[in-house]
């Protein structure tokens, strides 16, 4: 592909991402504790993923594009709600896992229930032509957006932020 076509393909994927952020915000009533673009949201829902293997506080804040500083405060105030729980590696006290606890599963489903019902209650305005495009899309896109994040890991490019961000 040209520069010029990826620049269109870029530019539309902007406006995508734009507009469907546009949506969430019209449509989804915000009631949880943690809304679904914070970092508490995002944690839980990454930390659901590594249920059956705790990983370390610094893989998990590179996987999530914080620093450490960040994710340290974002774990205590997880932790104080018991959602998560840090452990220590026997052999090396300073190697710190972090991982998701039973309370923190239930509560990440009750949020995601709450966010599926309005987003149920949008697909309303929808026909059902226009809601099975939106279905294969969404099904497309997060393939694609899986991958990407996928090769991101395997090539070791997952953006690891500035100590002062």
């Amino acid at each position: 592909m040209s520069e010029v076509n990826d620049l269109a393909i870029a530019r539309k994927f902007l406006d995508f991402m734009v507009d469907y952020y546009a949506m969430m915000r019209r449509h989804l009533v915000d009631a949880n504790e943690y809304r679904m673009h914070s970092h508490g949201f995002s944690t839980l829902y990454a930390l659901r993923s590594y249920r059956n293997s705790p990983i370390t506080m610094t893989q998990f804040a590179n996987e999530m594009g914080i620093t450490k500083q960040q994710l340290t405060k974002l774990v205590n105030d997880l932790e104080e709600k018991q959602y998560v729980v840090r452990s220590h590696n026997k052999e090396n006290r300073r190697q710190v896992y972090i991982e998701i606890t039973d309370r923190g599963v239930q509560h990440l489903e009750k949020m995601l229930g709450g966010i599926v019902h309005e987003i149920l209650t949008a697909l309303t305005g929808f026909p059902d032509d226009d809601k099975q495009k939106i279905a294969e899309c969404s099904e497309i896109m997060s393939a694609l957006l899986r991958r990407d994040a996928e090769n991101c890991l395997e090539r070791g490019t997952v953006p690891v932020p500035a100590k002062d961000e």
